[in-house]
């Protein structure tokens, strides 16, 4: 993925994320896709299918959006069309679908998750958003269940796990 970059572009961060389809009501882990940040555009890579590359540059975002669930953190960055290669069914008949093929598809939102909000990405991205006065939307919100501490019913449940084996 390094070799897309032109010669004189430098690298702010790199690290990984995930880019999701749709935005739905949890924050998905944010470890599978690998991501690049210049000061132009940001560059990543679907695991395991380096040909699949996504390039999107800043001055085309015009919109941009972020909220975190817990300690996990997403961006929803809305763009101009940019064009990426997704799978597809290669046959269908009715409602079966058969086979594996890669199609050409237009997107114009991009959704990342990230594990937090202070990853280098995350901040990078933010960072040359903020440059380029991208208006900021309203911030996603997302479902929180309070945390409640559980050690006590997972040490009964090992402990009489235990005893039943005990003579």
């Amino acid at each position: 993925m390094v070799d897309d970059l032109d010669a004189d572009e430098p690298v702010v961060a790199r690290g990984t994320g995930n880019e999701t389809r749709r935005l739905s009501r949890q924050v998905s882990n944010g470890a599978g896709h690998y991501l690049i940040v210049t000061p132009r555009r940001l560059l990543w890579s679907p695991p395991r299918s380096t040909h699949r590359r996504v390039s999107l540059d800043f001055d085309t975002v015009t919109s941009w959006s972020e909220g975190t669930q817990y300690h996990r953190y997403a961006m929803v960055l809305r763009h101009a069309a940019v064009e990426r290669i997704d799978r597809a069914a290669a046959h269908k008949v009715l409602w079966f679908e058969w086979g594996d093929t890669e199609v050409p598809k237009q997107q114009t939102q991009t959704i990342l998750n990230f594990s937090r909000r202070d990853t280098k990405v995350a901040t990078a991205i933010r960072e040359q958003l903020e440059d380029r006065g991208v208006v900021t939307e309203e911030p996603l919100e997302f479902d929180e269940r309070p945390r409640e501490p559980n050690q006590g019913a997972v040490f009964r449940s090992r402990r009489r796990w235990r005893d039943r084996f005990r003579s």
